[in-house]
């Protein structure tokens, strides 16, 4: 199996780099930090008590975002830079096909971001039991391993776009992130706006997302990472009786599939090029 030689060898040269120490030294600080404000100033949150769901839900969001960012700079090059660089020949002439280097880096930048996401979790555990937030490991052990299938699955994205383009990943990596995280609400509103006939429906502006319709909840929920949030909800508070399309465990198929699908796309796409 090749896959796990590229997957070791890039884990290490990311090792020996600026970039796992800059990662790990970002996350760490922003989980510790987000830790201290809930555990010290109870006046951020509007909570009359501190609780491990309290702290973990109001992780999530910057959680999110941290991942989305870091997974474009360690992995937009990935592939691409290979080739690039002119090492992607030198790779190709050893015993690896290129499905085992796209398999490779994938594992391999999986690693990088989880090794600093892990770090910053657990150095979180010191920030909650000095400030004497109730501790529930079953809680905090799902929203660990959720956190861990999103840097996995937003990795396989950007390596998936790095195999599938050879001058163009750094602005579609960018062009993506954009997407997802900054103009994305603009998809679902706009499709209800359309299917309400071009008419403003009820709830629309007053922001009672009680009137939505539920597939306007899945759009909100589509990109990676709304369906990672959706999970980390879904399983902290429980699942509730709404459709199967809106829980938390096929947000992870959701997940799974944004993966799955951008590694096979730039898969087909790396074996037909031209290096």
């Amino acid at each position: 199996m090749s896959w796990t030689t590229v997957a070791r060898k890039d884990f290490h040269d990311a090792r020996r780099s600026r970039v796992l120490w800059a990662l790990s030294a970002t996350f760490l600080a922003l989980a510790m930090l987000v830790a201290g404000l809930y555990a010290f100033v109870p006046a951020i949150t509007a909570e009359p008590r501190v609780s491990t769901m309290g702290l973990l839900g109001f992780l999530a969001a910057p959680v999110t975002l941290f991942v989305a960012v870091a997974s474009v700079v360690a992995c937009y090059k990935s592939v691409v830079g290979e080739t690039e660089s002119g090492s992607g020949k030198l790779l190709l002439s050893l015993p690896h096909t290129r499905r085992d280097v796209v398999l490779g880096k994938v594992v391999g930048r999986g690693l990088v971001l989880a090794v600093p996401v892990a770090v910053g979790l657990l150095s979180m555990l010191a920030v909650v039991f000095a400030g004497g937030v109730p501790f529930s490991p079953v809680e905090y052990a799902v929203f660990v391993v959720v956190t861990l299938f999103y840097v996995l699955a937003y990795v396989a994205v950007f390596v998936g776009v790095s195999a599938m383009t050879t001058t163009r990943a750094a602005t579609i990596s960018v062009l993506l992130l954009v997407v997802f995280e900054v103009a994305w609400d603009v998809v679902p509103l706009g499709a209800w706006f359309v299917a309400s006939g071009f008419q403003v429906p009820s709830g629309f502006l007053a922001g009672n997302f009680g009137a939505r319709p539920d597939w306007v909840t899945f759009l909100f929920q589509l990109p990676p990472s709304g369906a990672y949030q959706n999970a980390i909800g879904g399983f902290l508070s429980g699942s509730g009786s709404e459709p199967f399309f809106l829980t938390n465990w096929f947000s992870l198929i959701v997940l799974a599939l944004w993966g799955l699908v951008s590694l096979a796309v730039g898969d087909a796409r790396y074996r037909r090029a031209d290096l």
